[in-house]
């Protein structure tokens, strides 16, 4: 599990969090929801070791992330940013193929099935509409090989077929891994998870 434990966190003056504790189980989908400005952002960023906190500790699975290595927290969880900015005019295909050995998930397949990305192999992901390009982004965190998965708002620009597949995929891969997901919409989506945190 990903223990969050007391952490204190701040933006300048803006203090984010004060000795705030939540608990993300394993083999489990977790919604985090809240306002805009709650902090929902910041703590996936904490969580991710792209920030760190003031006080407090992030544990995954036991490990404390200020003690690990990048590769080896990168072995522990997944990011999907809320905007991944996509610049050089590789081939969907090629942007997958980064991820390759012990490095990319038995389910790959599924995901790219799921998300209906085969269809967009060939294209260039600078070619694709915003939808297509979270759905890639989103595919790329999902393909790597960890233990918990972390997505940011990824069924914001997304219609309700797609919005459907990929929370039942999310239902699928939350069987063998944790998954937490961002959205401000959680009233909609709420049943599809089995733990809710909510920021306020």
């Amino acid at each position: 599990m990903i223990e969050v434990k007391q952490i204190s966190f701040a933006h300048g003056d803006n203090q984010i969090f004060n000795g705030f504790s939540a608990v993300i189980p394993n083999k489990a989908a977790t919604l985090l929801g809240g306002p805009n400005g709650s902090g929902k952002t910041t703590l996936l960023a904490l969580i991710g070791g792209i920030h760190k906190p003031s006080a407090g500790s992030i544990v995954i699975n036991g490990h404390d992330i200020a003690k690990l290595k990048t590769k080896e927290q990168a072995e522990l969880r997944s990011v999907a940013p809320q905007r991944r900015i996509f610049e050089l005019a590789f081939t969907v295909e090629e942007i997958f193929a980064i991820i390759r050995g012990k490095h990319r998930a038995a389910h790959a397949d599924e995901v790219f099935e799921a998300l209906g990305l085969y269809e967009l192999f060939g294209t260039k992901v600078t070619e694709l509409s915003l939808g297509q390009q979270q759905r890639v982004s989103v595919a790329l965190a999902l393909i790597q090989s960890a233990e918990y998965y972390l997505l940011d708002e990824p069924l914001s620009a997304q219609d309700s077929g797609y919005t459907q597949k990929l929370l039942d995929l999310i239902t699928h891969l939350s069987k063998k891994t944790g998954i937490m997901v961002i959205s401000h919409n959680t009233g909609h989506i709420a049943q599809y998870f089995d733990e809710n945190i909510y920021l306020v």
